[in-house]
C-alpha cells in the first residue's frame, strides 16, 4: 500500500511542478504523505528517518528536473524523470517487502 500511495503522490506533485510550485514543497508533501502511509508499521525512530530521507530524495529529485528542464537536449531531463522515478518507488517497494512481507 505504501508503494501506492508514493506512486500516486509523486505523479500528483509531478503535476504541481508546473504550477511553479517551489521545490521544497513538493518534497515535504511527499514525505508527508509517504510517512503517513507508513505510519503504523515502523517505530518512531524509523519513521522520522523515512520522512527525512524521502523528504531529501524528493528534493533532490524534483530539483534535478527543474536545472535540467529548459536545456536544449532534453536526453539527460528524461532519463532523470525515469530513472528518479524509478528509484523512489523502488524504494518505497523495498520497504513493502521488508516490513509488510509482500513478495513479487
Amino acid at each position: 500500500m505504501p508503494t501506492l500511495i508514493a506512486t500516486f503522490a509523486l505523479v500528483g506533485l509531478l503535476r504541481f511542478a508546473h504550477v511553479e510550485m517551489p521545490r521544497w514543497h513538493l518534497a515535504f508533501w511527499f514525505a508527508v504523505l509517504v510517512t503517513l502511509a507508513l505510519f503504523g508499521s515502523l517505530g518512531w525512530r524509523q519513521l522520522v528517518l523515512n520522512a527525512a530521507g524521502s523528504f531529501l530524495a524528493a528534493w533532490a529529485y524534483f530539483s534535478a528536473l527543474d536545472a535540467t528542464d529548459n536545456v536544449e537536449h532534453r536526453t539527460l531531463h528524461y532519463l532523470l524523470l525515469f530513472f528518479g522515478m524509478l528509484a523512489l518507488i523502488g524504494s518505497r517497494f523495498w520497504l513493502d517487502i521488508r516490513h509488510y512481507g509482500i513478495g513479487l
